[in-house]
């Protein structure tokens, strides 16, 4: 019975995280093709994945090691605010290049999403690196 319910809470806990995942994907295929509600999906997704940054630098900023190397948390938010205003002012830039179509905005809100997943998954792999060298 025991290994019953393991096996049912692990199911719903992959089940979650994989409608978690696959939201934005969700959202898109909803849209219809209509770019500005593709736009609301690029923002929420954006939104999410900077909770998530939020959360990786948190642990970042504990970590004795990147602590050690880094001069900790003080370090950590002048990395992030400056990531960010790159970011935004990167994605102002593209949106002027692709202007002319009326979907500018599409444009700069799948930039700043793309941009936003891989600087997630960049600080996940050096978090993984991290905590792998604490082992």
């Amino acid at each position: 019975m025991k290994k019953l319910a393991a096996v049912i809470l692990g199911l719903g806990i992959l089940g979650a995280a994989g409608a978690q995942a696959s939201d934005y994907g969700l959202c898109i295929n909803r849209s219809q093709g209509d770019w500005r509600k593709q736009v609301v999906c690029n923002q929420d997704e954006t939104r999410s994945l900077m909770r998530e940054i939020t959360t990786i630098y948190g642990r970042l900023a504990r970590n004795p090691l990147f602590g050690k190397f880094n001069r900790g948390a003080e370090s950590l938010d002048n990395q992030f605010k400056s990531w960010k205003a790159y970011r935004d002012n990167y994605c102002l830039y593209y949106e002027a290049s692709k202007s002319g179509y009326g979907d500018e905005e599409f444009h700069r809100t799948d930039c700043l999403r793309t941009m936003t997943e891989k600087h997630r998954d960049d600080l996940d792999a050096l978090l993984k690196n991290a905590v792998a060298d604490m082992d």
